[in-house]
C-alpha cells in the first residue's frame, strides 16, 4: 500500500517579526519565502499569509492538500514566560506538552481557520535553528551553539546533532542575555533595535574597543559565556528605550539620538561592543567543544548572522570546522520547524538530507512591466558579457533573475552589482542608491577558485556568512597616524585598489562563487574578470534603505526609477535609467519605507 503524502508546512515569526513560510513535500524542499517581501513591510511580523501562498503556488498546491502545520515557538512557553517573568520549569514544560494550542500563539487561530484538517506542531524556537542549520550543513554530525535575542525562555542553548538526536547540554534562561545586550546598544547608538544590529557591526572597525570593561559593568558572565544582564531588561519597545540610560551609566557617553552625528565616543562603544560579544562567543565555543569534543560546530541563532563574529571562530579553529548557516536566524525558522517535524519521520538508519539549492527558495520575477519597454537596450552575444562589460565601464546594475534568496542577504538574484576598483563607488551607492549611511562596507563577491590569492581564508563562504581579511600583498600603506583620522578621512583614504569592498581594517565580508551553487552569478563575475582580470564584484541587496529585497520584476522596476542606479536586468532584458524622478521625488518615495522599519 502506498505511503500517504506528506506536505509540512512551516511557519516562522510567532515573536512578531520576520514571519517566514517554508514547505517541505515528502521531505524534500520545494519553496520558503518571507512576508516582508510581499507586503513590503520590513521585518514583517503578520501571519504570513502572502508568503503561504506563494509556497504552495510554487508546489502546485492548494491549502487543503497540507498534511503538517509545524510552528517554530512553543506558545505555552512563551506565553507564560511572557506573564510570569520566570523561566520554564517542571510544571511548564507539562502544561506545554497537554496544552500546546490553549493558549493561542499569534497565528494559532488563522493557521486553524486556513489549514481546518492539518495537524499542528510546535517546534522549540532555538531547534528549529539548529535543525533548518544543521539539515542544510555538510555535515552528518555536529555540536551546536544556537545564540539568539529570545526563543522561549531562553537566549542560548548547546548541544550535539545528528542525523537520529539532538540532544540539548545546556540552555542560557531568561531573554536577557547577548543579544540582548547588542540590542541595548544598537538602541543607545540611536539605531532602530530589533533588526539594525549589524549596522553597529558595520560601524565597529572605525572604532577602539576602550569601553569593554565598563559594559561588562551592566552584566554577569562566567567562563563559559553565560551571560545575563543584572537588571530585568526585555525585547519590548518600552522596556528598551526605559534601559537606555542604563548604558549611558556605564560609560559615560550619552545616547545618540536617531539624526545626531555620530562621535568618536559613539563609534568606540560599537567597537566595544562587538569585542564583548565575540568574546562572550567564543567562550561558549570554547567551553562546547571541550565538553563535547566534537570536530564540528553549527552556529545559528539571530546572534549567529553577525559574520564577524563567526569570522573570528572560525579563524580561531576552535572545531575543525564551522557551519553558520544564511537563514539561521527567525527568516529561516519556518523552516527549520518543517525539517524537525520531517526528521521525526525518517525511518531508522536513514538521513534526511535537504537540498537548499543555494537557498534560491522564491519565485520567479515575472515579466518586466510594459511601462520599461522604451528605456530597453538592446545587445548581442551573452547577457553576462554585455552586463559584465558595462559594470567595467563604471555602470550600477540593478539584477533581478531566477527565484528569489531566502534571508536576509541578496545572493545574486535579487541584487546590485557594481565593481569594487571604481573610486568613490562606495559612497556613491551608500548615499545615491541606497540612501543609507556613508559608513556601510559593502560585500565582496569573489570567484571560490581566486579567493585564495586576495583573502587569508580560502574557506566557503558561500552566504556572506563569514568575514576575512586582505592580504598584505594586496593592501595599500597607511600613514602611522591613520586612526586618529576622521571617520570620513578613514573612509576615503586609498586603501586598496578594491576599496568599496574592504573595511578601514582591511576585513571583508565575503561571498564566495562556486558555480554549482550560484550558476547565475558565478557566469557574470567570470566575465567580469575575463574583462578587467579582476574576479570580484560589489554584491549589495537590490533595496534602499528601510525597505526588503524587492521581488519582482515591476518592484525592481519602481525602486530603479527612484534611485540612480544606471542599468536595470530584469530576467534576460537590459533597460537603462530614465532618469524621470527628481531627487524631492526620490525622498518622498523612499519615506513611506523609512516609516515602515
Amino acid at each position: 500500500m502506498p505511503r500517504a503524502r506528506s506536505v509540512i508546512l512551516g511557519l516562522g515569526g510567532y515573536l512578531a517579526h520576520d514571519a517566514n513560510a517554508a514547505l517541505l513535500v515528502d521531505g524534500h524542499l520545494v519553496a520558503a519565502s518571507q512576508e516582508e517581501r510581499f507586503t513590503r513591510i520590513k521585518h514583517d511580523g503578520c501571519y504570513p499569509r502572502l508568503a503561504i501562498a506563494d509556497c504552495l503556488a510554487q508546489a502546485g498546491l492548494a491549502p487543503a492538500d497540507v498534511t503538517d502545520v509545524a510552528f517554530a515557538e512553543k506558545p505555552v512557553q512563551s506565553a507564560l514566560f511572557n506573564l510570569t517573568g520566570q523561566p520554564g520549569n517542571a510544571l511548564t514544560r507539562a502544561l506545554g506538552r497537554f496544552l500546546p494550542e490553549r493558549v493561542a500563539g499569534l497565528y494559532t487561530t488563522p493557521a486553524r481557520t486556513q489549514f481546518p484538517a492539518a495537524r499542528f506542531h510546535h517546534a522549540w524556537h532555538h531547534l528549529s535553528h539548529v535543525a533548518g542549520a544543521f539539515h542544510t550543513s555538510p555535515f552528518t554530525r555536529a555540536a551546536f551553539l544556537c545564540v539568539d535575542g529570545k526563543g522561549e525562555d531562553y537566549s542560548a542553548s548547546a548541544g550535539v546533532i545528528d542525523h537520529g538526536e539532538i540532544k540539548l547540554l545546556w540552555e542560557q534562561p531568561w531573554e536577557n542575555g547577548l543579544g540582548l545586550l547588542y540590542t541595548l546598544v544598537t538602541a543607545h547608538l540611536g539605531f532602530a533595535s530589533f533588526g539594525s544590529e549589524y549596522k553597529v557591526m558595520g560601524l565597529a572597525p572605525y572604532g577602539r574597543p576602550v569601553h569593554v570593561e565598563s559594559l561588562l559593568k551592566l552584566v554577569h558572565t562566567d567562563a563559559r559565556g553565560g551571560l545575563r544582564l543584572r537588571e530585568p531588561v526585555r525585547f519590548r519597545h518600552t522596556v528598551m528605550t526605559a534601559a537606555v540610560p542604563l548604558v549611558t551609566a556605564a560609560t559615560g557617553i550619552p545616547a545618540r539620538g536617531k539624526n545626531d552625528p555620530l562621535t568618536d565616543a559613539h563609534v568606540d562603544l560599537a567597537a566595544s561592543i562587538q569585542k564583548l560579544f565575540e568574546d562572550e562567543v567564543i567562550k561558549m565555543a570554547r567551553f562546547l567543544r571541550a565538553d563535547t569534543g566534537e570536530a564540528n560546530l553549527i552556529f545559528c541563532g539571530g546572534c549567529a548572522q553577525n559574520c564577524v563574529a563567526a569570522g573570528r571562530l572560525r579563524a580561531l579553529g576552535i572545531f575543525e570546522t564551522l557551519f553558520n548557516s544564511p537563514v539561521g536566524g527567525d527568516m529561516g525558522s519556518g523552516l527549520g520547524a518543517a525539517i524537525l517535524l520531517a526528521r521525526d519521520r525518517v525511518a531508522p538508519g536513514e538521513k534526511l538530507r535537504i537540498a537548499a539549492d543555494g537557498f534560491y527558495l522564491g519565485s520567479e520575477p515575472g515579466p518586466a512591466p510594459t511601462a520599461a519597454a522604451p528605456w530597453n537596450v538592446p545587445y548581442t552575444g551573452s547577457l553576462h558579457d554585455f552586463v559584465a562589460a558595462e559594470i567595467a565601464s563604471g555602470k550600477t546594475v540593478g539584477w533581478v533573475r531566477g527565484r528569489m534568496e531566502l534571508g536576509a542577504r541578496a545572493l545574486g538574484a535579487r541584487s546590485i552589482f557594481a565593481d569594487p576598483r571604481a573610486p568613490g563607488m562606495q559612497s556613491r551607492l551608500n548615499l545615491a542608491v541606497k540612501f543609507r549611511e556613508s559608513f556601510r562596507p559593502f560585500a565582496p563577491a569573489v570567484l571560490a577558485e581566486d579567493v585564495g590569492a586576495w583573502f587569508d581564508s580560502a574557506a566557503e563562504s558561500d552566504y556572506m556568512n563569514y568575514t576575512a581579511n586582505l592580504l598584505p600583498a594586496r593592501r595599500a600603506a597607511l600613514p602611522e597616524n591613520f586612526s586618529a583620522f576622521k571617520l570620513r578621512d578613514r573612509l576615503d583614504f586609498p586603501r586598496s585598489e578594491i576599496q568599496s569592498v574592504i573595511h578601514v581594517d582591511f576585513s571583508a565580508r565575503l561571498q564566495t562563487l562556486r558555480s554549482e551553487v550560484h550558476p547565475d552569478f558565478h557566469s557574470l563575475v567570470a566575465a567580469f574578470k575575463k574583462i578587467t582580470g579582476l574576479p570580484i564584484l560589489i554584491n549589495t541587496s537590490f533595496n534602499v534603505s528601510g525597505q526588503p529585497i524587492v521581488r519582482t520584476a515591476a518592484e525592481g522596476w519602481d525602486c530603479f526609477l527612484n534611485t540612480d542606479l544606471d542599468l536595470l536586468v530584469l530576467n534576460d532584458e537590459v533597460f537603462r535609467n530614465p532618469a524621470l524622478k527628481t531627487r524631492d521625488e526620490k525622498l518622498t518615495w523612499l519615506a513611506q519605507f523609512s516609516k515602515s522599519a
